[in-house]
């Protein structure tokens, strides 16, 4: 992969490597909750946390309740209880050292005023009160309370990784949502112990000095509807529960009819083939706007830049420099000054370059195979933009030795057959290399 390629900013932590002792935030009370707020200012890209899990429940609960060494009752409690999940969490929190399990059961103090929590909380107890009730011969089996507990902090502060396994963290879960998030996190896949979670800053305009940092709980698609509809999805359609983000404090209904429209503008225009200054022009402006709007990383915009990118090299390919006969090293000109082309061309490579920076800062390790797939489109750009950039140094060294202005354009070099350049057309390829080697 190249250096300077969509991939080459892929950092040693988003690829298990770095140390846990990176963080640049802090733990505070806010509006009669935890906050996670920044302890400086933070740049687009700064990586703020990488952080363990405190609580990690493996995808297959079978590895708790019918592994060898387990309590044969459990089994056949999780299939009176119909719910295997709860009870692995629960015996995963049994095998942790005492002092974790206090850690662990701290993050609930102070949840009292917490409405999310106080709901996940009474739903869990009704839930075993009720099992109990039809099946008292299991009051005995284990700690009840622990188990409402464990699956109450679980309901409140338990991630999702992609491997389908749950995790707790003592900082990550505390991280409040946003439906306009300054921060993004993935989980590393390589690293011990497993679960790791890295946090970046994914607001464009970075994150001022005690600033609270916040993600998005839940699935990008879900930022771009409407409020109502956000808060039915982060709240699983729980009346009386709506988010307090500023975003959904603001209730902008027209920024969110206007956002969508923009998004299916957006799509229209990159989708355009073949593409035109129009269409690309018409998509520069739609991610500008939006970017106004959700000033902050997503793979949807990285996505349209992507394919925006490519259709500034097809036009690029299409309007700048065509190889006619390639024993002869001929080039020929189609039409499009240098200064224009040079122009799009930085506009690809820019777009390419921070679309590879959006994924990663999304997507960690996972964003290495899309990185790699936009290689292909980058490289021709990069070799045309330094093709282009030689020749305009080369053309502005001429002048300079000439002694003369741009506002008195050279006389056009007259190469003998068969090259025969017109007016506005670039050097020979022999000509344009004639200082290379």
């Amino acid at each position: 992969m190249s250096p300077s390629g969509p991939g080459a900013a892929l950092s040693a932590l988003a690829i298990g490597g770095g140390s846990e002792a990176v963080v640049r935030g802090e733990l505070t009370k806010g509006d009669g909750r935890s906050i996670f707020v920044a302890i400086r200012q933070l740049r687009w890209g700064t990586p703020i946390l990488t952080e363990a899990p405190l609580l990690l429940v493996e995808a297959d609960p079978d590895r708790y309740l019918k592994a060898e060494d387990a309590d044969p009752r459990f089994a056949e409690l999780a299939a009176a209880l119909g719910d295997s999940s709860r009870l692995a969490a629960y015996v995963a929190f049994r095998q942790l050292h005492e002092r974790k399990q206090k850690e662990f059961l701290a993050l609930w103090d102070g949840m009292e005023d917490d409405p999310v929590a106080c709901a996940i909380h009474a739903a869990n107890r009704q839930g075993i009160e009720e099992f109990l009730q039809d099946h008292p011969h299991f009051r005995p089996s284990v700690y009840w309370n622990h188990v409402i507990l464990v699956s109450s902090i679980f309901g409140r502060f338990g991630l999702q990784n992609a491997d389908g396994s749950r995790a707790v963290y003592s900082i990550c879960s505390r991280i409040q949502h946003s439906c306009k998030p300054n921060a993004a996190w993935f989980t590393l896949r390589k690293g011990f112990p497993r679960g790791k979670r890295m946090l970046h800053t994914i607001s464009l305009n970075g994150i001022r000095r005690r600033e609270e940092i916040t993600v998005s709980h839940v699935p990008e698609t879900v930022l771009l509807q409407p409020k109502l509809r956000r808060s039915s999805f982060l709240f699983n359609g729980v009346p009386n529960l709506t988010c307090r983000c500023h975003r959904c404090e603001v209730n902008d209904e027209e920024a969110d009819e206007k956002t969508q429209h923009l998004f299916g503008k957006l799509s229209n225009h990159v989708s355009t083939r073949p593409p035109t200054d129009s269409s690309t022009a018409a998509a520069q402006e739609c991610l500008a706007e939006l970017d106004v709007l959700l000033p902050f990383s997503m793979q949807s915009k990285a996505k349209a830049k992507v394919l925006l990118a490519t259709a500034f090299g097809e036009l690029s390919q299409r309007a700048a420099w065509q190889q006619d006969n390639q024993p002869a090293n001929i080039i020929r000109w189609t039409g499009l000054d240098a200064e224009s082309q040079e122009r799009r061309l930085k506009d690809a490579k820019r777009l390419y370059e921070t679309a590879g920076k959006d994924f990663e800062y999304l997507l960690g390790q996972d964003a290495l195979p899309i990185l790699q797939r936009m290689e292909s489109g980058y490289k021709p750009v990069q070799d045309q933009h330094k093709i282009l950039a030689k020749y305009t140094r080369e053309n502005e060294a001429d002048v300079a030795n000439a002694g003369l202005s741009y506002e008195q354009p050279p006389q056009l070099y007259e190469p003998q057959l068969p090259y025969q350049p017109r007016p506005g057309m670039p050097p020979s390829w022999e000509e344009l290399f004639k200082r290379s080697g």
